[in-house]
């Protein structure tokens, strides 16, 4: 186990570079108002992406060891077509975009549901490691297309980040489908009861992700929404920050994903409250380190990575690392009760986060534009990690001492504390 974690973690840390790459590519030749643009249409195909997994999403890898996987592979294909088609026209009646605007958009999103799907699937079946090829393989596409865009055809638009991304999707899709040949083999089944079965995990499990995204996107609506000629300005400047910030949870995420597959498939209570009490450990540890390395680097720093736009990003970035670093270490209680199919939990932790979110965004970012939207992020953060904290103590019969001051015997993983 311990092995796929650091492969896993390795592969996100090659994804987390070369994101970073592409935002600091994006900056530099797109501007903060470029990068604001980029974060809403993300930020857009995101949200669409929530409710696709409803039916696509991690129920698939709960559901896989347990049925026909068949049974779940059409329906979450089907959805994926629906929201992919019909959920874009439903934001066009909001953000009017122009013709080649909503035509990226569609497709986009297509895209990032089907690969997300197959993603999932890889998930399911414990191929951790042809997952990590396939996302590692996204990011380096979407680089890739982005230097020839800007390099070679000097394309300095948003549309050149579009084409890259839709590109490293597709990539994405394509070796996620490879991977999992011979997987789906046919068998009669019940579209009404998969659907049921899916839903029953899955709606209340996405119910939390829609609330989580909100709680860490709420503030690019607001910026984005105001009276102001710099709003896209601020929601870029911002973003650039919060992505730059949150790149450290690629920490979590690896550990996380290890720890949900192998939960997942394994029914052993004891374990897995040993397991989880010594990966938070490990990943507050790590992501704490990160942030600090972060954090300490000079204002100027990022004024050069970024360009002159981004010279308050710094500032940003710190008013966002206490809630950072919490969620560094609550994120693996979540995915521990996402594997016991407890999804309440999780999603009752998102919605105490998203009332704070919604409490602070709508007074602070009216009044301090960006630093109220990083402030509001930090309280929704601590907010969502104090719930998760109290109910895992609860449910585990874990003291204090043992979550969070215990460091002995942490390896191997799997052993007994």
């Amino acid at each position: 186990m311990f092995g796929k974690i650091i492969q896993t973690i390795f592969s996100k840390g090659i994804i987390s570079i070369i994101n970073f790459l592409v935002v600091m590519l994006t900056a530099q030749n797109l501007g903060a108002d470029g990068r604001g643009e980029i974060s809403m249409m993300f930020l857009n195909i995101t949200f669409i992406l929530l409710f696709n997994d409803i039916i696509g999403g991690s129920a698939l890898v709960y559901l896989t060891a347990k049925k026909p996987p068949y049974s779940l592979f059409l329906p979450a294909i089907t959805v994926g077509l629906f929201t992919g088609l019909v959920f874009p026209v439903l934001f066009q009646l909001h953000f009017r975009f122009t013709q080649t605007e909503f035509l990226y958009f569609v497709c986009l999103t297509l895209l990032s549901n089907f690969s997300s799907i197959f993603n999932y699937f890889l998930n399911g079946f414990e191929k951790i490691k042809q997952n990590n090829i396939a996302n590692i393989s996204q990011s380096a596409t979407i680089i890739g297309t982005l230097l020839f865009e800007f390099a070679i055809l000097k394309d300095l638009s948003v549309f050149s980040y579009y084409r890259a991304l839709g590109l490293g999707y597709f990539v994405n899709f394509m070796i996620s489908a490879w991977g999992l040949r011979g997987k789906f083999i046919r068998v009669a089944f019940s579209w009404k009861d998969s659907f049921k079965a899916i839903a029953a995990y899955g709606l209340i499990s996405q119910a939390g992700n829609i609330f989580q995204l909100l709680n860490y996107r709420f503030g690019y609506y607001i910026l984005d929404g105001m009276n102001d000629p710099n709003s896209k300005h601020n929601v870029g400047v911002f973003s650039t920050a919060a992505s730059v910030s949150e790149a450290v949870w690629v920490i979590m995420n690896g550990i996380a994903m290890v720890q949900y597959a192998t939960l997942s498939n394994r029914d052993n209570p004891e374990l897995a409250i040993s397991l989880t009490r010594k990966l938070s450990k490990l990943s507050f540890a790590l992501s704490l380190g990160a942030l600090v390395v972060l954090n300490l680097l000079p204002e100027a720093v990022f004024t050069f990575l970024f360009g002159s736009d981004f010279s308050e990003m710094k500032k940003y970035c710190l008013l966002l690392a206490p809630g950072i670093a919490a969620a560094g270490l609550t994120g693996i209680y979540s995915h521990y009760f996402a594997a016991r199919g407890d999804m309440k939990t999780s999603a009752s932790s998102a919605l105490v986060g998203l009332i704070v979110t919604l409490g602070c965004a709508m007074y602070l970012i009216p009044l301090y534009g960006p630093w109220g939207a990083a402030i509001s992020n930090t309280a929704s953060y601590i907010a969502s990690s104090v719930f998760l904290i109290v109910m895992f103590k609860i449910q585990s019969k874990s003291s204090f001492y043992e979550l969070f001051f215990r460091w002995k015997n942490l390896f191997p993983l799997t052993a007994k504390p």
